[in-house]
């Protein structure tokens, strides 16, 4: 398995996650400030980990070129929970 597909089926399983996350929380109907916390958890901890686990090769590249990716996809992730609560509203 490349980087590449690596990338990709890790990228899609965080979205997704996300995107699930979002619509039980409100489908619980949890009050707005634990629906923010829950998402906000589910935005940052996964790319902090893979983060992590990066640090601990050493790979000056991987940790530079990998962060920067991970980082954008954290942005991403923001987006898209803002968007699926905002759908999830109108829908639900």
């Amino acid at each position: 398995m490349n980087l590449t597909t690596l990338f990709l089926l890790f990228g899609s399983l965080y979205l997704v996650i996300i995107a699930y996350g979002v619509v039980r929380t409100r489908k619980r109907g949890l009050p707005p400030r634990l629906r923010v916390i829950s998402a906000a958890i589910q935005v940052i901890v996964p790319p902090l980990v893979v983060f992590g686990l990066l640090l601990s090769t050493g790979d000056a590249f991987m940790i530079g070129g990998w962060g920067s990716l991970l980082a954008m996809l954290a942005v991403a992730g923001a987006l898209l929970a803002l968007c699926t609560d905002i759908v999830a509203r109108r829908v639900l």
